[in-house]
């Protein structure tokens, strides 16, 4: 395989810290009633339980050859964190953003817009949200081809049907924040290309090219203004994960992957096996019931996935607080050297 550096880019929050929550109400002050939505501006859209410290170790133990780590904040350092250590390089909100402009935002649809503007990041990167791991020992080949170009990893096939009706009567399903961004970011590429691809990237860790991205950023100039503007998620959003994405595959230039995700039947995860198709993905809601949650954290333990996400973490749920750190602890039981 062709050697080229890979550094992991996270975005980062500590939605308890006082003089951030004085900024963001103010700035919410502004919006509308959209915009105070729980799901838009809620506490749990920037709830930190130091999930981050988990996939701190996760990396240092399955990914080696990870060169730099950017972590990106608004002005905030976890209080454990090694600061210390070289490789982990802190990156605020204002070193990434024009001056002046759009700053402060709590839109994380805007934040991903720029991170292929923080300085000396490798041309290709890993993007990672704090609740998500690695679950095995990787190679960089688990998420570039050998040429260097990204693998762009999916869930299986929308039909192509019900996305054409979607996007010719919008008003049909109202959508959600994220759905509407992944929409609006499937249009532009139909509307562009005439391609419409109908998969959705997995919620885990992304490949992306940084050359690709600034292709993309001159290309849609106006749309990227648009999202960067919102100081809060909104439905005019465009999700630059999947727009990445799609241009590639519009293009030529790449194709989807499709990967196996580890179903809570086991049954069926047995049979996936039985047919050579490997289990390289976990994903857990974390609204299930406490027995339904540990039923498929064990399955996570026992099938360990290239890369899984624990998401929507509860509020004020000790239960399930305790089933979730008992779970992490377990699978990444060491100190790293990401740790004070």
């Amino acid at each position: 395989m062709k050697d080229f550096p890979v550094d992991i880019v996270y975005t980062w929050v500590d939605g308890s810290d006082e003089s951030w929550l004085l900024k963001k109400n103010k700035a919410l002050n502004k919006y509308n009633h959209f915009h105070k939505l729980p799901e838009v501006s809620g506490k749990k859209r920037f709830i930190n339980k130091d999930e981050l410290k988990f996939s701190l170790r996760s990396i240092e133990k399955y990914c080696p050859w990870v060169r730099n780590i950017y972590l990106v904040t608004d002005n905030q350092v976890p209080k454990w964190l090694n600061t210390n250590n070289k490789q982990i390089i802190i990156i605020n909100h204002n070193d990434i953003f024009p001056p002046n402009k759009f700053l402060p935002t709590f839109n994380s649809n805007a934040i991903e817009m720029r991170l292929h503007h923080i300085q000396n990041l490798s041309n290709n990167f890993l993007s990672f949200n704090d609740d998500f791991f690695i679950g095995r020992s990787t190679i960089k080949e688990d998420f570039f081809y050998k040429e260097g170009v990204p693998k762009l990893y999916m869930g299986t096939k929308k039909s192509k049907i019900k996305l054409k009706m979607r996007i010719k009567y919008p008003s049909l399903k109202k959508l959600k924040s994220h759905a509407s961004a992944l929409y609006n970011s499937r249009k532009l590429i139909l509307d562009k290309y005439n391609v419409l691809i109908n998969q959705n990237l997995i919620h885990t860790v992304k490949a992306l090219n940084k050359d690709i991205l600034y292709e993309i950023e001159n290309d849609f100039f106006e749309v990227f203004n648009k999202t960067l503007g919102n100081q809060f998620r909104d439905l005019s959003d465009t999700w630059i994960m999947s727009l990445h994405a799609y241009y590639l595959i519009a293009k030529g230039l790449n194709k989807p992957l499709y990967v196996q995700e580890i179903k809570k039947n086991n049954f069926i995860n047995k049979l996936h096996l039985l047919l050579n198709m490997k289990l390289d993905y976990g994903y857990v809601a974390l609204n299930l019931s406490e027995s339904k949650l540990k039923h498929k954290l064990s399955l996570i333990q026992k099938y360990k996935p290239l890369g899984f996400c624990l998401n929507d973490w509860p509020d004020d749920n000790q239960g399930h607080d305790k089933i979730i750190m008992n779970f992490l602890t377990d699978l990444f039981p060491e100190k790293s050297c990401y740790e004070k």
